[in-house]
């Protein structure tokens, strides 16, 4: 996957049509801090399948505007570093990390993830929270990764699968199945799972998602004439992606260990 631009990466992960969108970003997302991954969720599994939390060190890659790290760190006391490739979202983040007291143990970075992790060190934590293929499929990433992961480690990954039974077809989607059984070729178990019906207000969090990202689409559209269309087409890829989020595709965080 290191083949591809970095804005390319950017424009995958975050689900843009184009890579002329990514500069809009800032602007489209201000409204949403928490994009995508439930922190509350991060937390819950992080206290089921981890102990002494306080020591722990976190890395979480691909961290938006850094919610889940400063609330890990905030609740939990441990050391997290977020990197993320756009430096608005960095520099939220870590004014974010003042906010809540936190950024003696939280830190956050700009930088190309598929790069700068082959320089970290071992974590007890890797968050991987709805940033897509970056690193390739769950094989190559949990390849990836393993190296990077301490004894007892656990890899939280928030995704979404296709059920086995299930006849719809999204690309880079894969079926259960397929996801279980890439994660075993990488040698390692999924230990655990919640998916979104799991979660309780989970659709109405999406409904009001979508309805903050609309509204900033559209101010840009008067300010940005020359985008509109650009504009548009991601406000309607947007809002067939929540969709198909509460109808064909399973949206789900899994934790993942050795």
């Amino acid at each position: 996957m290191e083949d591809r631009s970095l804005e390319e990466c950017v424009v995958t992960a975050m689900e843009c049509n184009v890579a002329g969108l990514v500069k809009h970003l800032p602007y489209i997302l201000q409204d949403i801090w928490e994009i995508g991954t439930s922190t509350e969720e991060v937390i819950a599994f992080i206290k089921k399948h981890q102990q002494n939390y306080a020591g722990l060190d976190v890395l979480d890659l691909g961290s938006g505007k850094g919610a889940v790290s400063v609330k890990v760190a905030a609740e939990l006391g441990c050391r997290c570093l977020g990197i993320d490739a756009i430096e608005d979202f960095v520099a939220f983040s870590n004014s974010k990390a003042k906010e809540y007291s936190v950024d003696s143990i939280c830190t956050f970075e700009t930088g190309d993830i598929r790069t700068m992790v082959k320089t970290l060190g071992k974590y007890d934590v890797i968050i991987l929270g709805s940033i897509g293929p970056v690193f390739g499929d769950y094989h190559a990433t949990l390849s990836e990764l393993a190296p990077h992961l301490k004894s007892g480690g656990l890899i939280i990954i928030d995704d979404a699968y296709i059920a086995d039974d299930s006849d719809a077809e999204y690309p880079g989607i894969l079926r259960k199945s397929e996801l279980e059984k890439q994660v075993a070729d990488a040698g390692m178990k999924l230990i655990d799972e919640i998916t979104i019906n799991e979660i309780q207000g989970a659709t109405e969090v999406f409904d009001d998602e979508f309805r903050d990202l609309r509204k900033r689409c559209l101010e840009l559209v008067e300010k940005y004439p020359e985008d509109k269309d650009m504009l548009l087409a991601y406000v309607e890829r947007q809002k067939r992606e929540y969709e198909a989020l509460t109808t064909d595709i399973t949206p789900a965080m899994f934790a993942i260990g050795v």
